[in-house]
């Protein structure tokens, strides 16, 4: 996609990006130079990709900090707070993991990084081999408790799902063009999950391991027979960090105005730097801080309005969605009181299946989308349903507490996504401010309304 920058920077003093609005009534608009700004320090080269719980990340939580009390914007964790530290705990390896297979006299060894990738490896799993060629016309209750080898044509990732559900103890298949391109970074993984201290821990049905293997070290077991395989991935000692949600408020005029208070959000960290390439996210998500912070600098600087509004920055999304998961459980309000929460997740890159416009996650599910629509937003039904996108960002963790918790996105699935293109190059400023615009309305709308956003019958998650 072309890049914008120069488009913006000619405009950028003279462009106000206006919503719609009714005859008469002051018009809302989008700061383009504003938004420039926030972009060229969030994803600039300082903050070097703002990775989980890095110096990077809490610098750019201080400039989010500075901007909302700019935008005269409270804190929202108690007076002039702004800034929630979140403890975590992250599980490290002390040597890359091992897959030792013996069959008959040949022993063969598999390093982790170099022949393979195994997703969350235990410290150490023993199990007989099994080797099959098609998921679908097996006999699953045979795979429990194996190693399988499962020699696919193709990656077959929903009979990878289906033989661990099986209750396979690992499961070995070939990696596909998707997972090659991502290599590196699924190395760099932690062999677990990440601790969010203060956070009670849902139990988690146990399930195998996903090993992705080269082509190489699928066609050198594919020369073995029966056998058994040896998963060793030793433990070193846990990575502790910090990370930081920040949070301001603008209260209602109305008496009840805190009762139902909107909550918008976007997660402000990326990767960060890894083999020396640095991962901007511009589009990811810086893309989305831009967008709240500017909704915060135009109600800031209007009048207050009936309900109550919060403007919610996470960090350590891309890890998990530990911020959020952390917020969640501490909330600075009580959970019945949040009307909705709308998070703003990669709207930098227009979609070609819909340009000009964003998509609204979980449209199917609630009342909101339409809602908002009817009130001059430029966005539409979510156009990617087979991936997954409502259940994939910070608005989750609320909408499993209940609360009507969606995301607006454009395009999910840029080029540029989780690359070092990622970057100020390949996002299209005027585009962002477009979309912005024709959110303001809208969002004005729903604080001054009496509308009330539900779930639609059945579709609560």
């Amino acid at each position: 996609m072309r890049s914008s920058i120069l488009l913006a920077a000619a405009l950028a003093a003279a462009a106000l990006i206006t919503a719609p609005s009714a005859p008469g009534a002051a018009k809302p608009s989008v700061c383009a130079e504003c938004v420039k700004a926030n972009m060229e320090r969030l994803a600039g080269e300082d903050l070097h990709g703002r990775a989980c719980g890095s110096p990077d990340e809490h610098a750019a939580a201080q400039f989010i900090v500075e901007t909302l009390k700019t935008s005269k914007i409270p804190g929202a964790f108690g007076p002039n707070v702004y800034l929630q530290p979140v403890q975590l705990l992250t599980p490290t390896a002390a040597s890359p993991a091992t897959l030792d297979v013996v069959s008959g006299d040949a022993h063969v060894t598999f390093i982790q990084g170099r022949d393979m990738v195994a997703l969350e490896p235990p410290e150490a799993l023993a199990a007989p081999l099994l080797a099959l060629t098609d998921a679908e016309h097996t006999d699953l209750s045979a795979v429990k408790g194996r190693l399988v080898i499962y020699d696919s044509p193709i990656f077959d990732a929903p009979g990878v799902q289906a033989l661990l559900k099986a209750g396979a103890a690992a499961v070995v298949s070939p990696a596909s063009d998707q997972v090659l391109k991502r290599w590196d970074s699924l190395v760099a993984r932690p062999p677990g999950r990440t601790v969010v201290q203060g956070v009670e821990r849902a139990e988690v049905e146990p399930r195998g391991v996903t090993v992705f293997a080269k082509a190489e070290t699928m066609a050198a077991l594919r020369k073995l027979g029966p056998g058994e395989g040896t998963l060793i991935a030793p433990r070193g000692a846990p990575k502790q960090r910090t990370t930081y949600n920040i949070m301001g408020v603008l209260h209602g005029k109305a008496a009840d105005a805190d009762r139902h208070a909107l909550l918008l959000t976007a997660h402000y960290d990326h990767l960060g730097v890894r083999n020396g390439v640095t991962f901007h996210g511009a589009n990811d998500d810086a893309s989305g801080t831009a967008a709240v912070l500017e909704f915060a600098r135009i109600l800031g600087a209007g009048p207050r309005h009936r309900r109550t509004v919060y403007f919610g920055l996470f960090g350590c999304e891309e890890e998990g969605e530990l911020g959020a998961q952390y917020v969640q459980a501490h909330l600075p309000m009580a959970i019945g009181d949040l009307m909705a929460n709308l998070e703003f997740e990669m709207i930098g890159v227009d979609d070609p299946k819909r340009p000009g416009a964003l998509m609204l996650t979980g449209w199917d599910r609630t009342n909101l989308g339409p809602a908002l629509q009817a009130h001059g937003a430029h966005v539409g039904p979510d156009l990617y349903p087979e991936q997954n996108f409502f259940q994939r960002s910070d608005n989750y963790q609320l909408a499993l507490r209940g609360v009507i918790a969606q995301t607006v996105s454009a395009w999910p699935l840029p080029p540029t996504y989780h690359a070092p293109t990622d970057d100020l190059a390949h996002v299209d400023l005027a585009f962002m401010d477009s979309v912005i615009g024709s959110m303001v309305e809208p969002v004005t709308w729903l604080l001054d309304s009496d509308f009330q956003p539900e779930w639609l019958p059945g579709k609560k998650p």
